[in-house]
């Protein structure tokens, strides 16, 4: 048990080493299989905990999922054989600047939109190879092939 715990720690601090100097945009709330990050031209399996960030790009094998949090409280779920990047995210109320554009290359993702949902619906955008969507509710899923 001890061997897992640090295994996990390890991986966590190797991912928090290749990460730009930003602050966090989401966190990974569940992963079940196998849930993979690239950033910075690296490859890191991801664990529930996680940070994720601007430019990310997530990664599911078949029969595997994920579960994102994002700040605003927007959850993403991945299905299996998923690809997902985060392109643009921002949330400053005070400000009235937001931005949430992701892009999804392959699979399944539903989508619960958090106070975006109510303060910024058209800057919302799910983009993929053939179709780039706005919502309009705040509940919604998309699948790309």
């Amino acid at each position: 048990m001890q061997f897992v715990r640090f295994t996990a720690a390890l991986t966590m601090a190797l991912a928090a080493s290749a990460v730009p100097a930003q602050e966090p945009v989401a966190s990974l709330k569940t992963a079940s299989g196998k849930v993979e990050v690239s950033r910075s031209d690296q490859t890191l399996p991801l664990f529930a905990g996680a940070p994720l960030f601007t430019g990310d790009v997530l990664k599911t094998a078949d029969a595997s999922s994920a579960g994102i949090s994002f700040q605003d409280g927007t959850r993403m779920s991945m299905g299996p054989g998923s690809e997902l990047r985060i392109d643009k995210y921002r949330f400053v109320p005070i400000q009235q600047d937001y931005a949430f554009d992701v892009y999804l290359r392959k699979g399944s993702a539903a989508f619960s939109t958090g106070k975006f949902g109510k303060l910024a619906p058209d800057a919302v955008k799910v983009n993929t190879p053939q179709a780039s969507v706005g919502i309009r509710g705040t509940k919604f899923l998309i699948k790309a092939e």
